[in-house]
Order: structure tokens, then C-alpha cells, then sequence
């Protein structure tokens, strides 16, 4: 093998190493005990701010309010001080946090559109009893909600979806800066 293409060779497989090494990068998969939600609205007040922790994967955080647990995963470690801390800020006290340290294979799940909706921003109020049934039908399946809207809408939108509920609704709220309210429901399959 000549000198030039031995180096492109072992240049083409150190980045090659480099590509791939994320692939299966640390992930910390957290487990809670939490105290004092009772509805969904709570649920997605306090996943919501999960998102927000340095490393969180969004789409991982899983409130069960019947049993009250949290799981979540991350790629960086949370510490129990600052997972306590917001949820005294949210009114909820967490317990028992612990976490294993894991492989993460970044294979994604794909996901089935199950309704995919889009409505005028300013005309939101005429469609409450839709973004309710809407809420109803994620709230008795596996669905996951994303939401684009004006972020003046998020409480418009989220009452009527997660208020009252007992059961947790998967919502991603997106703000974006448009008249369109966009209302999409997934069914996540591996």
C-alpha cells in the first residue's frame, strides 16, 4: 500500500471511531419516587421542567401518577439536590432518586401519525372540545402529543388536553413564532 492511501486509510477510520463512539455513548437512566401530583396538567408541569436539566432526554421522561414514580434518561449525572429543588419550586417532593449507568445505543423508535392537526392560533377557543377528545385519545393509549404553537398559547391548548386528567398525557410543547396551531399525535413503535 503506498504511503498516501495508508494515511487517508487510517485517517478514513479514526473518523470513522470518532462517528460511531456517540453512537453508544453513557446514558444514566434515573428512577424517582414522587409525592403530591394528582393530575396531568402536574405531570407535564413538572416533566416540562425535567427537559430543562442539562443532558435530559425529553422524550424519556415517564411520570406514572397512580404509582408515583419518575423515570428519565440522561446524558450527563443529576444530582439529587438539584432534582429536589425543582420539584419544591413545583409544589411535589421526590424520594428514593437513583440511576444506573448504561450503553445507549441510539437507535430511535419510529413513529406512526395517528392525527396531525392544524388550526388558526387565533381561532384556538373554537376548537376546545377537539384538543379535548384529542387529549382524551392520548391519554388511553401509548401516544405521544407534539404541539407547535405561539407560545402564547401553551395554556390554551394544554388546559383543555391535560386539566382534571388522571392520567398522564405525553406532551411536547415546541414554541415557534407562527398563526398556526399544530397538533400532532404519534404512536411510538420500536
Amino acid at each position: 500500500m503506498k504511503p498516501c492511501s495508508k494515511k487517508i486509510s487510517i485517517l478514513f477510520i479514526l473518523i470513522l471511531s470518532v462517528l460511531s463512539a456517540g453512537a453508544f455513548a453513557d446514558t444514566y437512566k434515573y428512577h424517582a419516587d414522587v409525592k403530591g401530583m394528582v393530575c396531568a396538567f402536574c405531570a407535564y408541569s413538572v416533566s416540562k421542567n425535567i427537559s430543562k436539566l442539562p443532558g435530559v432526554d425529553a422524550d424519556s421522561v415517564n411520570i406514572d401518577l397512580k404509582g408515583g414514580q419518575l423515570d428519565f434518561n440522561s446524558s450527563q449525572i443529576i444530582s439529587n439536590k438539584e432534582l429536589s429543588e425543582l420539584f419544591i419550586e413545583s409544589g411535589f417532593t421526590v424520594s428514593n432518586l437513583s440511576y444506573k449507568k448504561t450503553s445507549k445505543n441510539t437507535a430511535t423508535a419510529s413513529a406512526d401519525i395517528i392525527l396531525d392537526l392544524k388550526i388558526d392560533a387565533f381561532k384556538t377557543d373554537q376548537f376546545i372540545k377537539v384538543i379535548e377528545t384529542i387529549g382524551a385519545m392520548a391519554a388511553n393509549s401509548s401516544a405521544r402529543l407534539i404541539i407547535k404553537s405561539p407560545p402564547s398559547q401553551e395554556d390554551t391548548i394544554l388546559k383543555p388536553l391535560l386539566m382534571g386528567r388522571q392520567q398522564v398525557v405525553k406532551v411536547q410543547f415546541i414554541p415557534v413564532q407562527s398563526d398556526i396551531v399544530h397538533i400532532r399525535l404519534t404512536e411510538i413503535s420500536d
